[in-house]
C-alpha cells in the first residue's frame, strides 16, 4: 500500500512528539556521555520511503500505520498499489 501523510495541521509540539515516534531518535542523557536510540514505528514496519510524506509499505501492516497517524490526526491517504520487484525486494529485507 502507499501511504501519504501531512502534518502540517499539528502544532510544532505534536509535531516532535510524531517524528520520534514514527522514526524514533536518538536519546542523550549525562551531557552526552550516553547515548540509547529509542525506536519508532517505522523501525517496526518495511517500508520504502520516496519523498517525504509519502511511504509504501505492505498491505498488512496499514491498518498499524493508520491506527498511528490517526492518533495524531494526521491527514492520511492510502491506496494499495502493484509493487515493482526491487519494491518487493526491500520490503522483503525490511529496508528502509
Amino acid at each position: 500500500a502507499i501511504v501519504i501523510y501531512q502534518i502540517r495541521n499539528l502544532s510544532q509540539a505534536k509535531k516532535v512528539k510524531f517524528g520520534r515516534e514514527f522514526r524514533g531518535y536518538t536519546d542523550k542523557s549525562n551531557k552526552g556521555q550516553y547515548e540509547y536510540y529509542r525506536e519508532g514505528l517505522l523501525d517496526e514496519i518495511p517500508h520504502r520511503k520516496f519523498i517525504r510524506g509519502v511511504l509504501l509499505i505492505k498491505r498488512k501492516d496499514r491498518k498499524k500505520m493508520l491506527d498511528f497517524m490517526n492518533e495524531y490526526k494526521v491527514e492520511i491517504h492510502t491506496r494499495n498499489v502493484e509493487l515493482t520487484p526491487e519494491d518487493i525486494e526491500i520490503l522483503s529485507s525490511h529496508g528502509s
